[in-house]
């Protein structure tokens, strides 16, 4: 490289009066610096792997996403073809049923006293708060809903297209991958409300001896590593960090021990605010995932150090105003299921 390769792209100020969009405001994001230009970067990566005819996108989802708003934006990426396959966290759709079932989260301040929130069965999340009584009932409602359903082992995936089924909210995850196909799995089930209430169920199954409703998440690992070997290509969309983004990233590796060829990723993004040196997976960057084999040698990455609740409706927006035509082209992708074999994955 020579010194005038270096001096050859200049940085060019945003003119926020000129942006009148948000795709406009990324698109002059590009030649910004630090976090506006990689938030810029992951807008062009998103574009490229929407554009591969038949790659399967995983979205993963951490944080605490829909009690801060983001419910909407995420329903956008279902329904918009943006995503194929959802990996979640169990708190983000809990927090989904609990708003599909009319109830609500409040604004409130990140110093409230905790002692009096507890005394009057309020949970906060930073500065915001929803009713635990109400949770609760939830939770026991739950344990009722999974008593109903057939006995034996089943799929995270299958009991969200059954609560999907329930639900008449348009603007919920838990609806949305229901009425789109979308699979949507959850490897922590069992961390969040929804685990408390089958908990009950087991209980009361223990003690009736009898077989009821399961959930088992090796079916799940069985069931997503089927994806990855009918799609062959595929691309990471990746909120925060933490079971999810390990759990879509070890799909390659599960591959390769089952015996199977291995189809690493091409595509990732991530939004995180975690930082790398401290060797956890939320930080991890895409190049250390190289040498876990889950990624290809050349794949397309970008990450954006920023809060998810700004940069993730940004990289959305800018996405479905400046790849229309892209996303036009796309094709949904139509997974028929006999039980755990994915049979097949047809496009439409």
């Amino acid at each position: 490289m020579k010194r005038e390769d270096v001096l050859k792209d200049k940085i060019d100020p945003i003119d926020v009066e000129e942006a009148r969009q948000i795709g406009e405001l990324l698109e002059g994001f590009r030649n910004t610096s630090f976090q506006s230009r990689n938030l810029a970067e992951c807008m062009d990566v998103y574009k490229l792997m929407l554009d591969v005819p038949e790659a399967a996108i995983f979205l993963g989802l951490s944080g605490a996403m829909v009690p801060a708003g983001m419910k909407k934006v995420i329903c956008s990426m279902v329904r918009n073809r943006l995503v194929d396959v959802v990996v979640s966290t169990g708190a983000n759709l809990y927090h989904d049923y609990f708003e599909a079932l009319g109830h609500h989260h409040y604004k409130a301040h990140p110093h409230m006293d905790d002692t009096f929130l507890d005394t009057v069965d309020i949970d906060r999340v930073y500065d915001t708060v929803l009713d635990d009584r109400v949770a609760t009932q939830i939770d026991r409602k739950v344990g009722e809903l999974v008593a109903e359903m057939p006995a034996g082992h089943h799929s995270t995936r299958e009991f969200f297209a059954t609560l999907g089924e329930s639900i008449d909210l348009h603007h919920s995850i838990i609806r949305a991958c229901y009425e789109e196909g979308v699979p949507l799995y959850c490897p922590t089930f069992h961390d969040s409300g929804f685990g408390i209430g089958v908990t009950a169920h087991y209980r009361d199954c223990r003690e009736q001896k009898k077989e009821g409703f399961v959930l088992d998440l090796i079916r799940d690992n069985y069931e997503v590593m089927q994806i990855g070997l009918k799609s062959k290509e595929a691309g990471v969309v990746l909120i925060g960090g933490g079971v999810p983004k390990n759990y879509i990233q070890q799909i390659a590796p599960m591959q390769e021990v089952l015996g199977y060829k291995k189809y690493p990723y091409r595509y990732a993004i991530q939004i995180t605010t975690d930082d790398p040196k401290w060797g956890g997976l939320s930080g991890c960057t895409f190049s250390e995932s190289h040498s876990w084999g889950k990624y290809t040698s050349d794949a397309r990455t970008a990450v954006a150090y920023v809060d998810a609740t700004i940069g993730l409706p940004l990289l959305v927006g800018a996405v479905l105003q400046t790849g229309k035509e892209i996303i036009g082209r796309r094709k949904r992708r139509r997974f028929t299921w006999n039980e755990d074999e994915l049979t097949d994955l047809s496009f439409s």
